[in-house]
């Protein structure tokens, strides 16, 4: 959940939104396919009960009220297609307003069609947010406000053939700028850039092969006297991507991957890689959801090199009635962490909700929902759990 932001911070923030805003519109800015074209209002209100705010030892509990705006401008040029995303999470907390935040995230998106066989894709993201406590790899502080950083990334694709043909290559360029802004953070700065090659053979009218290879350097700002754990990342994966009947879809990586640190005094990471996103659904109202992945993750402590995360997860959204559904969800990861002593870190998160149409356009969601991270080190582990009653729009 959240980071404090100073109130002359937020009125800054809210006229750069809003100016940012007033541009994408009169420029028109891009879209997803498929949606109609336009400007969209959509919004949610929540309020949150928890019983650890802070995800650490001392608990700290407390309510707290949410509201999270939408804003999306959807546009067609011909054959081109344009969209422009705000969305915004403005928090209070009852008893402990030094953890109230805004969270701001802009996207803005185009897809180019120039023929038959060639198109591309461009985005352009910022995000002004916080990070939920207790989500990286570091032991759990209590401090005074929540951590907080910006994220500007740029995306690049480009297709040569189409989904429908009997082969496709897909190359990608991105770019990631990540910057700390407060509790002394900053040694986690970092700019990620990536070049991805993917093709795809399609073997049955529904079923297609891939082959991808990634190569990313991963470069910090900061170098303290031990240096700092700048990295090149390759990722080699062999796959299927399938959609073979009504019933089931999905795509699936496996494949090697490596992580050579320029600094020897960080461990290289090499081994296994792969990625699940499948989805079941074995009747009308029942749709299951199932993931699994394996890959490094940087570290979130100082002078520390990076780790093999491995995580799955189970979802089940089950239609109760024509306005009534069932939704549970279950995610479990583990992190090897090795360096000057072998530690491993377990985390699950359990949420089951009921979600109710009051009205074709609105929405009221009751939730619970459980966290835990357990470690060989008891110093990393935390649990809580929430309670969560929101109201949601949902026009379209």
């Amino acid at each position: 959940m959240g980071v404090v932001v100073s109130s002359l911070r937020s009125k800054n923030m809210s006229v750069l939104c809003l100016n940012t805003l007033l541009v994408g519109l009169l420029l028109q800015s891009p879209v997803r396919a498929e949606e109609r074209q336009g400007l969209l209002l959509n919004a949610g209100l929540s309020v949150l009960s928890d019983s650890n705010i802070t995800r650490t030892a001392d608990e700290i509990s407390d309510k707290s009220a949410i509201f999270s705006p939408q804003l999306q401008f959807l546009s067609n040029v011909g054959q081109h297609k344009f969209v422009f995303d705000y969305q915004g999470d403005f928090a209070v907390y009852n008893d402990n307003s030094q953890y109230n935040y805004n969270d701001h995230e802009l996207k803005l998106g185009a897809i180019f069609d120039h023929s038959y066989r060639i198109n591309s894709e461009f985005k352009l993201g910022y995000q002004n947010k916080v990070e939920e406590p207790g989500s990286n790899s570091a032991q759990t502080q209590l401090s005074e406000e929540f951590n907080e950083l910006t994220r500007k990334s740029a995306l690049a694709k480009f297709y040569y053939g189409t989904s429908a043909s009997n082969g496709q290559f897909v190359l990608g360029v991105d770019h990631n700028q990540q910057r700390y802004t407060n509790n002394q953070q900053s040694y986690r700065d970092l700019d990620r850039n990536k070049f991805t090659s993917t093709f795809f053979y399609r073997m049955a009218p529904k079923t297609r092969l891939l082959l991808e290879a990634s190569v990313a350097k991963i470069n910090y700002v900061e170098v303290s006297l031990f240096g700092a754990p700048t990295s090149d990342e390759n990722l080699y994966l062999a796959g299927v991507e399938w959609e073979a009947t009504a019933i089931t879809s999905g795509t699936f990586k496996i494949g090697y991957q490596k992580k050579d640190y320029e600094n020897e005094r960080f461990n290289d990471i090499d081994g296994l890689s792969y990625f699940l996103d499948m989805i079941w659904k074995p009747n009308t109202y029942t749709t299951i959801k199932m993931g699994a992945e394996r890959s490094t993750s940087e570290s979130a402590e100082q002078d520390i090199g990076g780790f093999i995360s491995t995580g799955y997860s189970f979802s089940l959204e089950h239609a109760l009635s024509e306005r009534t559904q069932l939704n549970t969800k279950y995610q479990h990861d583990k992190s090897d962490l090795t360096f000057a002593q072998n530690r491993t870190d377990k985390r699950k998160r359990i949420t089951v909700g009921i979600t109710h149409s009051l009205r074709t356009w609105l929405d009221i969601n009751l939730n619970y929902g459980y966290l835990a991270r357990s470690s060989n080190d008891e110093i990393y582990d935390f649990s809580s759990d929430t309670v969560e009653l929101s109201l949601t729009s949902k026009f379209d």
